[in-house]
This record gives C-alpha cells, structure tokens and sequence, in this order.
C-alpha cells in the first residue's frame, strides 16, 4: 500500500493549528484525515515542535525543552547541600542554579528521543517562523486535505512515498507510541 506525505504550509508559528481548527469546523462530517495530522512549528531559533499523528505515531516532541531531567535532579541535590552552608537562602538559590546546570549538563541519552530523520525533513521543508500541517497517510485522505486547505496554505508539498522511504520512515518513528484509534 502506498503511502503520501503533504505538508501544508503557514506563515507564523501557530496559524498551522487555527486553520486545522477552521477546516475541521467547515461544513460536512469530520473527515478521517483531520485523525491522521500532526502539526509542525519551526522557530526563529531553528528549534521544531512537533505534535500530533505521524504515519500512525504519536509525537510530542519540543526541541525547546531539551534537557536532562535525571541531571536536573542530581543537580538540584548537589546545589541544595552547598547552598545549605549558606542557609536558608543559600538553599533555595543553590536548589535553582543546581537543577538548572544539571538538565543543561545531563547526558544526550537520558534525553526524549527523537526521529530524527524526519525532524531533519520537516525542518527543510518548513521555513523559520511558520508552521505546518502534515500528513501521512493514504492518497484519497491526502486529496480530502489538500482541498479543505489549499486556498489558505501558502503552499502545499506532496509527494508518493517509495517503499524504501517509508521503510526509513517507520525507523525513525520506531520509537514513539501508536497513535490512538479512537476519536
């Protein structure tokens, strides 16, 4: 079974999700591609989120919010009993500094993992300061939203996926839950 991929561009970083919002709530029954998305906001400083059901995977990733929380942890132990020789001050700051410098410092294997192959791709095709809706799916659902948001779009991207592309696809995504069935 083939699979295609249309990403639906936007200018600004949340008007992806309010045009997702404006087509689900248009005329007719809720379509079966409106399950199937995942939103995309590519940052000024370069950094993705992405959201939502990809190729039936659900993603929650923030590359804003990379940090170690197993650092954090030991770093606000370690700042709370040097700041404990300086009272009850002295714990607080070092509670704060240390749990900061340890999510920084933590190693990248304790942080969420991420497909990053595909997070290379959509930071390629989604420009600095926009968003996007993507979707993964079978060519009739694909069809149903290109429609629903062609006229607000500032441009939409499609393409077949080959069985190698979404061989490499599925590996990237191995990682992260199932999307849920249910809506």
């Amino acid at each position: 079974m083939s699979l295609d991929v249309a990403v639906a561009q936007f200018d600004g970083e949340g008007t992806a999700v309010r045009r997702y919002a404006a087509a689900r709530e248009g005329p007719g029954t809720d379509p079966p591609w409106t399950h199937k998305v995942g939103f995309v906001e590519h940052h000024r400083n370069g950094r993705l989120l992405l959201r939502g059901t990809f190729a039936g995977h659900y993603l929650d990733v923030d590359e804003s919010d990379r940090v170690s929380q197993k650092g954090a942890g030991e770093g606000a132990v370690a700042g709370g009993l040097v700041g404990a020789l300086l009272g009850p001050v002295g714990i607080a700051v070092g509670l704060t500094l240390g749990t900061v410098v340890g999510s920084r410092a933590g190693k990248t294997d304790e942080l969420e993992a991420e497909p990053e192959a595909l997070a290379d791709q959509l930071r390629a095709a989604v420009p600095r300061s926009s968003s996007a809706i993507v979707l993964i799916a079978d060519p009739p659902d694909v069809d149903e939203m290109v429609a629903a948001l062609d006229a607000g779009a500032q441009g939409i991207a499609r393409q077949t996926l080959t069985p190698e592309q979404q061989a490499a696809l599925e590996a990237s995504l191995s990682a992260a839950p199932p999307a849920s069935t249910e809506f």
